[in-house]
């Protein structure tokens, strides 16, 4: 999806506060050329740094990146991978990285202890965590995981998963009504039937199941084996990968300018992998081949239902959830009391909607409808 650097112009001066992006593009002419002889502008270095490994979880910023829409704002964006030992907050509280990518009960604890971040954008609308149990096991619901075997993951990832047990007047901190079993990040205990729930992405070990040989009947799983209780739909999610800065970097007028442009670009980036799930999916394989193409795949699609549709626009904060949010992780201790809403700011995420739509692109994905993605064998 080309665009000429006469349409990026119009873009950044029709919205107020980029008034240094349009001095920057001032000299191009109606057909978006250089007039003859001058250099090319200088592209603002940024970087972002990820919550965990390259995947399809990240796939905007890979595109923003490979289909140009970064350098077309006028950025040179490096793209951070992230890990186990890599603590997204710490990288851009010292400065390493201009933007990060975590959960917000993580960014509200560092903000806690002193951290001087801010969340700009909520790119994930809704909660992907679930709890997955097997049909045959009647346990079709948290209610009925009273005096179950449980798999949690640990580091904060338990919250939506306590809040609902809790809910049911079951008490997960001291282990009373439920055996909390200490799952490691994959499903072999719980195919092994080792454990009657287990910890799962909708975008990740879900499809890790769906894609694994059913001994019985050496055909592979499929949803019709398993029951997949969403803590979205329960009441309890949390809202997960959001974009943060440090409020001094956003104390400059021409960082929160770059912030925009970056903010823009990377939506558009989301956009297109809404629109483009398989090209989409090439990138992310073009940066990692880690995992498996359908596996990818599956993980594109069930990011894009996360994120899509929006009511608001891509990126900005809905109030309602992040109170629930801040209520949860203060509940079991992520936070001593419950964040204030100078936690987030939503003023650049709106700049940003602008200038996505003013580039005739839906930010709101309204129709938007997952797409029919078959699951193979170890998801190759």
């Amino acid at each position: 999806m080309a665009r000429s650097r006469a349409r990026w112009f119009r873009r950044l001066v029709s919205v107020a506060g980029l008034a240094l992006a349009a001095v920057a593009c001032a000299s191009l002419d109606t057909a978006g050329a250089r007039p003859t002889g001058q250099p090319a502008p200088k592209l603002t270095k940024l970087t972002l740094q990820l919550k965990w490994v390259t995947q399809a979880q990240f796939a905007g910023y890979l595109a923003a990146k490979a289909k140009g829409y970064y350098r077309q704002a006028g950025l040179d964006v490096t793209i951070r991978v992230g890990g186990p030992s890599v603590t997204p907050e710490r990288v851009v509280a010292t400065g390493q990285a201009q933007l990060g990518i975590d959960w917000l009960p993580s960014l509200l604890s560092a903000r806690e202890s002193g951290a001087d971040l801010v969340n700009i954008a909520q790119v994930f609308a809704r909660s992907g965590m679930t709890e997955v149990t097997w049909k045959d096991s009647g346990i079709t619901s948290v209610a009925k995981m009273r005096n179950k075997t449980v798999g949690v993951w640990c580091c904060g990832q338990q919250l939506e998963l306590f809040a609902a047990l809790t809910r049911y007047g079951i008490d997960p901190e001291h282990n009373r009504g439920v055996k909390l079993f200490n799952q490691p990040f994959n499903m072999e205990d719980f195919l092994a039937r080792r454990i009657d729930a287990a910890a799962a992405m909708t975008y990740n070990e879900l499809g890790r199941i769906l894609e694994t040989k059913n001994p019985k009947t050496g055909k592979l799983y499929t949803l019709k084996d398993l029951n997949v209780i969403k803590m979205q739909a329960v009441g309890t999610g949390t809202l997960e990968d959001g974009i943060f800065a440090t409020d001094r970097w956003l104390s400059s007028k021409a960082n929160r300018a770059t912030a925009t442009k970056f903010l823009a670009a990377s939506f558009e980036g989301w956009i297109y992998c809404r629109d483009h799930i398989q090209s989409c999916t090439d990138i992310v394989l073009a940066n990692s081949p880690a995992l498996a193409r359908r596996h990818q795949l599956w993980q594109m699609n069930e990011v894009n239902a996360l994120i899509w549709p929006n009511p608001l626009g891509i990126g900005v904060m809905n109030p309602t959830d992040f109170s629930r949010t801040s209520s949860i992780a203060a509940q079991f201790g992520v936070i001593k009391k419950a964040a204030s809403s100078t936690s987030y700011r939503t003023d650049l995420a709106k700049a940003a909607l602008k200038l996505v739509k003013l580039a005739g692109m839906d930010p709101y994905g309204t129709g938007f409808r997952k797409q029919k993605v078959k699951v193979t064998l170890g998801g190759t």
